[in-house]
């Protein structure tokens, strides 16, 4: 090879001349590269995102039928809807609660709800929103349900809005098993199953986020939120038949205070 050809610049190939293009761009703007990495990921929502049938409900528990036994047991669970006390299907000695979903199309939800200690905050909720769930096949975590739902004040003059935590093992709910047993979710792991896409302005994981995320994004967005209730919903077999069929929930802490028995709960509207 001659002097003059090893000094010759050779012409690039399409894909060497589109690489360093993104990296130009890239480089000269950082977010571009997260934004992109954000796009793609909402390509893969569910198409029930956004259609949940209790996604902008301002439920609470009534301040006076699930007021404590004594003081720091905190507030009970109070049961709505189709949500009622239950025995355990393999041990009829442990209460458990439970709801069955079926028909399909049918519009049957349940909701377990409690309110938090005033003034609560997300941190505060770290390692306390856990629970046991037993399906009876082929019930399964379609369309959003079961999931454990925050209400929560920004604390910046605008509305409360809710937070949304899938049951399952990967985001969305997937993951979730339907083999008859019971199976205990840790709700603040590093799984990233948080939607926090009903807050402004949204979070970089917007609908993908761990509990550390949601940590984070409410302390430094938010610094003067107050979580005002939280529970168990389910409310999807409307228009997800993964979501229809027998569902069994056991020791779901939410906050300061674990559903273990009837004692922790009350019955509330049934409509």
């Amino acid at each position: 090879m001659s002097a003059k050809e090893r000094l010759s610049p050779r012409p690039l190939n399409p894909n060497a001349m589109l690489r360093i293009l993104l990296i130009s761009v890239v480089t000269s703007v950082g977010l571009v590269l997260v934004y992109t990495v954000a796009d793609a990921q909402i390509q893969t929502v569910p198409t029930w995102v956004g259609n949940l049938f209790l996604q902008n409900s301002t439920i609470t528990a009534d301040p006076t039928m699930t007021a404590p036994e004594a003081q720091g047991l905190g507030q009970k669970f109070e049961l709505l809807f189709s949500m009622v006390n239950a025995q355990d299907p393999q041990n009829v000695d442990n209460d458990v609660i439970a709801v069955n979903t079926a028909p399909f199309g049918g519009n049957v939800i349940g909701v377990a709800v409690r309110n938090m200690l005033p003034g609560a905050k997300i941190e505060t909720l770290t390692n306390q929103i856990s629970l046991k769930y037993l399906f009876v096949s082929p019930r399964d975590c379609g369309g959003g349900s079961p999931r454990i739902q925050l209400f929560i004040d920004p604390g910046d003059g605008t509305p409360p809005h809710n937070a949304f935590g899938y049951v399952g093992n990967a985001p969305f709910g997937a993951g979730c098993f339907s083999d008859g047993n019971w199976h205990f979710q840790d709700m603040t792991d590093s799984v990233a199953r948080w939607d926090l896409s009903k807050f402004t302005p949204l979070p970089l994981c917007d609908m993908t986020c761990t509990w550390a995320q949601v940590v984070l994004y409410f302390d430094n967005t938010f610094p003067n939120h107050v979580v005002l209730s939280g529970g168990v919903f389910d409310d999807s077999a409307s228009f997800s038949l993964l979501a229809t069929g027998q569902a069994f929930y056991d020791l779901i802490t939410v906050e300061n205070r674990t559903l273990e028995n009837r004692q922790d709960t009350v019955q509330g509207p049934t409509h």
